[in-house]
Formats: C-alpha cells, structure tokens, sequence
C-alpha cells in the first residue's frame, strides 16, 4: 500500500503567512481541495477494488491441475 501523506495542516498555516501573494493562496487553496478530492476518489477506488476482486469468479480446480500439467 503506498503511504503517501499530505501534511494539510502546514499548507493551511502557509496560508496565514503575510508575504503570500493572493495568487499563490488560491493556487494553495485549489491544490489542497484537489488534494483532497483525489484521497477520497482513492479510497472510494480501493474499497471498490477490493470487493470486485473477492466476489470474483474462481478458477475450477480441474481447469488449474489442468494449467499446471
């Protein structure tokens, strides 16, 4: 399992810092929604994954005796 993390909180004080430019906070704000978005399209992904593969048809143990002669 790849264990990619996103610190959210750190991106959301750099929002805070006064030198910032309007620009680059809404590039940040967008980028940390998108962030967000894709880890629960992720997770949606994995669950669905997972239960299509164990509800998945099995190989027949004649048909596999059969590839492993």
């Amino acid at each position: 399992m790849n264990n990619i993390s996103l610190d959210k909180e750190k991106y959301k004080t750099l929002l805070n810092d006064s030198t910032l430019s309007e620009q680059h906070r809404a590039l940040i704000e967008e980028l940390l929604e998108t962030a967000g978005q894709l880890s629960a399209e992720n997770m949606r992904l994995r669950r669905t994954l997972l239960r299509v593969s164990s509800n998945g048809p099995r190989m027949s143990s004649k048909l596999k005796d059969a590839l492993y002669e």
